[in-house]
């Protein structure tokens, strides 16, 4: 019987494709201990009409899949999964291939995104020829326990806590106080999690605990289906990372980026 091989690129899952994406991801992660789930939800992306799904066939069966994240405008996060048995066939780079060109006229960063839990995708990325740029470490916390955190205002602090007010503007989330912008961030939602990335607080008032106080008033402002705050921190700032731990946030995995 001869294979019959194509590719769908998308922009939107269907029900019955979000479903044979999702068993080809535990079906990966069953193979090997990866942490990494299949992106397919193109609502996070910062245009959902843009082609972000790139689906391999082999005779009407999915045997890869590649997602991209957009957060913003110039970046384009990869991630990649291929059927344990339909592997070293080249289908990834097609895909990869497919999605470059169809998103060229965006001026995007691509990267491939991942755990470093697979060892036949490392051997890959080195055939390919490429090497991190830099590493993001993915943080958790329960928001039940950021809304019970304190506010401590440092030094450099004169308002009352009641001045702050966390404001939306566009697709960002703003800490305010009066009329200044302190801190910014956006956000991104999956089932019973909400994501944050961008997450920053100005320079002027840093180490005064307005990143904890953004935090908190961002986890009492989700809706009660919403039980855990993911983000993403580079693995080197260490200061960051000091102020997620000291929030209550647990390491939950280490990605790596390969610029494309």
């Amino acid at each position: 019987m001869k294979t019959e091989r194509s590719i769908c690129v998308t922009s939107r899952l269907g029900r019955e494709q979000k479903q044979e994406i999702e068993a080809l991801g535990r079906a990966c992660r069953a193979w090997e201990p990866v942490t990494q789930e299949p992106f397919t939800d193109s609502e996070e992306n910062i245009d959902p009409t843009w082609p972000c799904f790139y689906i391999y066939y082999e005779n009407t069966y999915p045997v890869s899949f590649l997602g991209v994240f957009m957060p913003d405008k110039s970046t384009a996060e990869i991630s990649g999964f291929t059927l344990p048995g339909y592997r070293r066939k080249g289908h990834f780079k097609e895909l990869l291939e497919c999605a470059q060109k169809e998103l060229a006229d965006k001026n995007l960063d691509f990267y491939v995104v991942s755990d470093g839990k697979s060892k036949e995708a490392q051997e890959m990325l080195a055939h390919m020829g490429k090497t991190a740029a830099y590493s993001e470490t993915m943080m958790a916390a329960p928001l039940s326990h950021l809304q019970k955190m304190s506010f401590v205002p440092g030094t450099g602090i004169r308002a009352a806590e009641e001045e702050f007010q966390v404001e939306e503007n566009k697709e960002e989330q703003l800490l305010t106080c009066g009329g200044q912008v302190l801190g910014r961030c956006r956000l991104a939602y999956f089932p019973g999690t909400v994501y944050l990335y961008g997450f920053t607080i100005d320079k002027s008032v840093r180490r005064q605990g307005l990143g904890r106080l953004f935090l908190k008033r961002l986890a009492c402002a989700q809706r009660e289906e919403i039980h855990t705050m993911l983000l993403q921190v580079g693995s080197r700032n260490e200061a960051a990372c000091g102020l997620y731990r000291a929030c209550g946030f647990q390491v939950t995995e280490q990605l790596d980026y390969y610029p494309v």
